[in-house]
């Protein structure tokens, strides 16, 4: 039989994850079975298995495929020279992408990981370690912008890096359960503006962004995006 190839081998992969992910998000891990994926994919079984041989092996991969897409996207993000606000604001953006319409199969899988980390130790290990991921860049993000001095000298870097990580879960969770009241363009600006009241120093707002309308910054001004 040819060899196949890498490029070949990666672009299956792929198919299938993307398979996945539509029937986790569509039916819940719980509801959806490997042939649902099998179906979703147009692969055979053979296929399927030669590459994930449970459906739990197959979560655990999606699961750690969109984490580190994400935290790859925000490490390089943050580690190009420019102004912090600059970058806040284009992690912001991301952010408030995923939860639009278009990109809510992926906020409703982040549920489905959540969920059924309850239930699996397996799936539980691997979601904890997703969550200290997320702290230690958060923290790390604080910690910089604090040098940089746009974050207060007395914020506690890590119980605000916890409640922004809070923050985004929550978002995330009432927009993949269709129970956020408010559109996603009215939170952006009021998102930003309990931010920077909350962290910013008065002269240098952290997080702005020149596409939305004024957020108030800590002195109670307004301040209209760049930084």
């Amino acid at each position: 039989m040819p060899k196949i190839s890498p490029a070949h081998e990666q672009q299956r992969r792929t198919q299938i994850l993307n398979a996945a992910m539509a029937c986790f998000a569509r039916q819940g891990y719980h509801a959806t079975s490997m042939d649902d994926v099998v179906r979703e994919s147009g692969l055979s079984v053979g296929a399927i298995y030669s590459y994930f041989p449970s459906k739990e092996d197959l979560f655990l991969a999606l699961s750690d495929d969109r984490a580190n897409q994400a935290l790859a996207y925000m490490n390089d993000l943050f580690r190009r020279p420019g102004p912090m606000a600059e970058k806040t604001s284009e992690a912001v953006d991301y952010f408030f992408d995923l939860l639009s319409d278009e990109l809510l199969s992926l906020a409703r899988m982040n549920v489905e990981f959540m969920n059924v980390a309850a239930k699996s130790e397996r799936i539980k290990e691997r979601q904890e370690r997703r969550c200290e991921s997320v702290r230690q860049f958060l923290r790390w993000m604080l910690t910089e912008a604090q040098r940089q001095g746009e974050i207060r000298d007395d914020v506690d870097i890590e119980s605000a890096a916890e409640l922004m990580m809070s923050l985004n879960e929550g978002l995330l969770v009432m927009s993949a359960a269709g129970l956020r009241a408010v559109s996603l363009e009215r939170l952006k600006p009021a998102y930003l503006a309990l931010l920077n009241a909350g962290l910013s120093t008065p002269s240098s707002p952290m997080f702005a962004s020149a596409d939305l309308t004024p957020a108030i910054t800590p002195n109670g001004s307004q301040h209209k995006g760049g930084a």
